[in-house]
């Protein structure tokens, strides 16, 4: 096998990937990776019936026959595109989970290849959260190391970054040496892509999808040794070069098995874009009148992040897929509903005229003053009142319990036929389970 080179930031990463055992982590950070998974189940499950998902497979189905299993369905498709569907329907509803230093959506891509890859061989319940776990670090520190300016400059760094992740969790699995991971990693850079000018249509959903696909599909390249640059992340005209915005930090490498980045991943608590989170949480803060008449009130201001009036200060969405990415429609719903389920970001929601009258009723101001984790509501109302409220700092983390009831929401929503109960039970002994593919299988529509 080829010596690794100490000096190559790429190298060192598929090093430590190779070299990783699970018996060397907390079980701390197994518990979080084992709720990221939970949580991503239950995404997929809740999106998989949805008319895009519909859509979606419907255009998909002259090219990608196969036996790969969809989740919560009964199609069946090959691998690649198998995986590109779960990234797709786990995202649709925009309930997902978020890495909030960066931006990132670590489970997406990753959880979405790992799938497609165990409905085709058998895998262990430790060996897919071990992969899982890995995938979702390399692909925060990557994600860490190009931020800021990597999403404010326009890339949509779960797709753009989440690639990487999707080809060292399955690179994982296939047993690559680290020469072929560091090939798998070159192939994912180079199909490294997404924009945000995608956020608010389907295509968002598709950068994130196709991520998930092309991740996996460079591990299998490297598995054949269908070489690429084994060291692209630093090298001229790489990754880092080319997507980045300042020079390349050595400390992506640093704290390695010890100071796991995958493990700050938070849960949403809405189904709507994160940077819409903090004022959601300001409106639902109103306890005294929590559901107000739209003549009740007179204007409404809302103080955010810029990076948050630039991506979601959208006054009338077209439709309930831009109405997760709008802080107007965001306020309105919470406001008017004092309820922010999946329901509330439909076209039916997004088209009704009590909200679209009220959203008419909302100012967004940027405020360089605010971190994206904050914001500052101030609602004047027709009486003369004024109600101020303000959220400052990272919420506290969804709860195991508030996790759970999630899941079963999203299962009744999106996948009414499986059994909610039985599908907690399994994935609570996920970690001892011969093969992951046992698990999948349940959520499968039975003829």
């Amino acid at each position: 096998m080829k010596k690794m080179d100490e000096t190559s930031t790429t190298q060192k990463l598929v090093q430590w990937v190779f070299d990783s055992q699970w018996t060397d982590i907390d079980v701390s950070i197994k518990n979080s990776v084992a709720s990221s998974w939970m949580n991503w189940l239950a995404c997929a499950l809740g999106g998989a019936s949805s008319p895009d998902s519909d859509r979606l497979i419907r255009a998909l189905a002259p090219f990608g026959h196969g036996d790969a299993q969809l989740i919560g369905r009964a199609e069946k498709f090959d691998p690649a595109n198998a995986a590109l569907i779960h990234a797709f329907t786990s995202n649709i509803l925009d309930f997902d989970d978020t890495h909030w230093p960066t931006g990132i959506h670590p489970a997406g891509t990753v959880a979405s290849a790992l799938v497609a890859w165990a409905s085709q061989t058998v895998v262990s319940g430790e060996d897919f959260l071990h992969a899982f776990l890995l995938g979702m670090e390399v692909e925060c520190r990557i994600g860490l190391a190009v931020s800021p300016g990597h999403y404010e400059r326009g890339w949509h760094i779960t797709a753009s970054c989440g690639v990487f992740g999707a080809a060292i969790a399955v690179g994982r699995l296939m047993r690559l040496d680290p020469q072929q991971l560091a090939w798998a990693v070159g192939h994912a850079a180079t199909q490294s892509s997404g924009l945000v000018a995608s956020l608010g249509t389907m295509a968002k959903s598709l950068n994130i999808a196709h991520a998930a696909r092309n991740g996996l599909l460079s591990a299998q390249l490297a598995s054949h040794g269908i070489t690429a640059n084994d060291r692209v992340l630093e090298a001229r005209f790489g990754f880092f070069e080319v997507m980045g915005s300042r020079p390349l930090d050595e400390s992506i490498c640093e704290g390695l098995g010890q100071n796991w980045i995958a493990s700050h991943n938070t849960y949403k608590p809405y189904p709507c874009g994160f940077l819409l989170h903090p004022t959601l949480v300001a409106c639902l803060a109103i306890d005294d009148t929590p559901i107000f008449a739209l003549d009740d009130i007179e204007q409404i201001m809302v103080n955010v992040h810029p990076l948050s009036k630039i991506r979601a200060d959208r006054i009338h969405p077209v439709d309930g897929l831009e109405s997760k990415l709008s802080l107007q429609h965001a306020v309105a719903i919470a406001l008017l509903r004092g309820e922010t389920g999946v329901r509330n970001f439909t076209d039916e929601a997004a088209n009704d005229l009590v909200v679209h009258a009220c959203r008419e009723k909302i100012r967004i101001i940027a405020d360089e003053g605010l971190g994206t984790d904050e914001a500052r509501l101030v609602i004047h109302l027709q009486s003369g009142r004024v109600i101020t409220r303000a959220i400052s700092g990272a919420q506290p983390p969804m709860s195991p319990q508030a996790l759970e009831q999630k899941f079963r929401e999203l299962v009744a929503f999106g996948a009414p036929h499986c059994n909610s109960d039985e599908l907690l039970e399994t994935l609570a002994m996920f970690p001892q389970m011969a093969n992951a593919a046992n698990l999948i299988a349940m959520t499968i529509p039975q003829s």
